[in-house]
């Protein structure tokens, strides 16, 4: 049997509610998509897609800073460049690293991407305020900088 203590800490533990508030962003921009030509993109390759941040980096680079197999972010690179929002070359001089980048068409979803994601943080500062919004942000950078361990 879980401890009482244990039980009210996995209720409102940092990770469950980034959890549960990533969860509700993306079903908003999923929706945000619903009506266009990017509707049918799989959650997880969304945010394969918005890892790379308009980035062009190694396909090894992309699996290891989301935590996903090598052969997942590879799929999901392959079915992004499919629907023509990235493209893959190999590395100059190197038979085996591939580099991941967006195409024009890319960018559109990267703008569309961009709206959504001032919506959301709107949102956030109607509740906890400019300065708020702001100080999480600074927060979250700082964890992510230093390695958030």
């Amino acid at each position: 049997m879980i401890e009482k203590k244990d039980d009210d800490f996995l209720g409102v533990n940092i990770k469950g509610m980034m959890m549960t508030l990533l969860a509700r962003w993306n079903e908003q921009m999923d929706h945000a998509r619903e009506n266009t030509e990017f509707a049918d993109i799989r959650q997880s390759d969304m945010r394969v897609f918005g890892q790379l941040r308009g980035r062009s980096v190694k396909l090894s680079v992309i699996h290891k800073e989301m935590g996903f197999s090598r052969q997942a972010a590879q799929q999901a690179v392959e079915r992004l460049v499919a629907r023509g929002v990235l493209k893959v070359e190999m590395v100059e001089g190197n038979k085996r690293d591939k580099m991941v980048s967006v195409t024009d068409k890319g960018q559109e979803l990267r703008t569309l991407a961009a709206r959504q994601i001032r919506e959301i943080e709107d949102s956030c500062a109607k509740i906890v305020g400019e300065e708020g919004k702001e100080t999480l942000r600074h927060l979250l950078n700082q964890l992510i900088k230093d390695g958030g361990k």
